[in-house]
């Protein structure tokens, strides 16, 4: 009913009772959800302007678009790649550099952010003309409402406080409150919160670890010696004959271990040992 009422003040509808008598001086000023009717997507803010408003000169109307937050490559940057919020600035534009008597704003916060928001209802409230304001934006409501008059049962009555009693007192009526005898409030939205408790989500199970079994590495060093320095072997008390250059062979036994514990023997002839040379006479006695 109220983009209905805005209509029939725009003269976009005919009532079917009664009449409708505007001033023949009266200039409106409308501001709709199909906004961007009014806009050339084909056309940048700029050359909107221009081609609207011919007689204002390029550099008037590039400061005059600024005011309203259209500045820089914004002003050359076509319609269509604009985004709502953007288009909804050039819309207010042209409603200022129309200069109305009344304004019929519906809804015209949809797409505009909180600062664009603030910026609007500062305007609305030095707007020395006629004001028309369809909007269920808390945020500009409180800030332009100073009277509120309820209209039910065919009857209208005004209400005695501002926006936020009258706020909470339709939360009261719709058992929303936030007191002990209604169901508390989830946020700021008009449904009940449940008292269920939230089930608990089921512990995934961890992860198993992953061990890290480092490799045994065995080096092996071998040093020789000049043959002429060494004499020629002969019997072991160690069980192992030294070799021409220096070194003697052994047996031995090497173990390995691997991930899972288990043990693996391995037996084989060691790295061939170096004997001094002092040594070397009492193992060949």
């Amino acid at each position: 009913g109220k983009t209905t009422l805005v209509k029939l003040m725009a003269g976009e509808l005919q009532p079917t009772l009664g009449d409708i008598r505007p001033h023949g001086h009266l200039k409106l000023g409308r501001f709709t959800q199909h906004f961007v009717d009014v806009l050339d997507l084909d056309k940048t803010p700029l050359e909107f302007f221009e081609a609207t408003y011919p007689n204002d000169p390029r550099d008037e109307q590039r400061k005059y678009l600024g005011r309203f937050g259209v500045s820089g490559s914004m002003q050359v940057q076509k319609m269509a790649e604009l985004s709502d919020g953007q288009k909804s600035r050039v819309v207010f534009a042209k409603l200022g550099r129309d200069v109305p008597h009344i304004l019929l704003l519906d809804e015209p916060t949809n797409h505009l952010d909180m600062e664009s928001i603030d910026a609007l209802a500062k305007a609305v409230n030095e707007f020395e003309g006629g004001m028309v304001l369809v909007s269920h934006d808390m945020r500009l409501i409180s800030q332009v409402a100073n009277e509120i008059w309820i209209c039910d049962n065919k009857t209208i009555t005004k209400y005695k406080g501002d926006i936020m009693n009258f706020k909470m007192d339709m939360r009261r009526q719709m058992g929303i409150d936030g007191d002990g005898s209604a169901a508390k409030l989830r946020g700021d939205a008009s449904v009940k919160a449940t008292d269920k408790p939230k089930d608990k989500q089921a512990h995934s199970n961890p992860a198993p670890k992953l061990e890290v079994v480092k490799p045994v590495v065995t080096k092996t060093t071998t040093i020789e010696e000049d043959p002429k320095a060494s004499p020629s072997g002969s019997k072991s008390n160690a069980g192992a004959a030294p070799s021409d250059d220096g070194t003697v062979t052994t047996m031995a036994t090497m173990a390995t271990t691997n991930s899972t514990g288990s043990s693996t023997v391995i037996d084989g002839p060691a790295p061939k040992k170096y004997i001094p040379p002092h040594l070397r006479k009492k193992m060949s006695q």
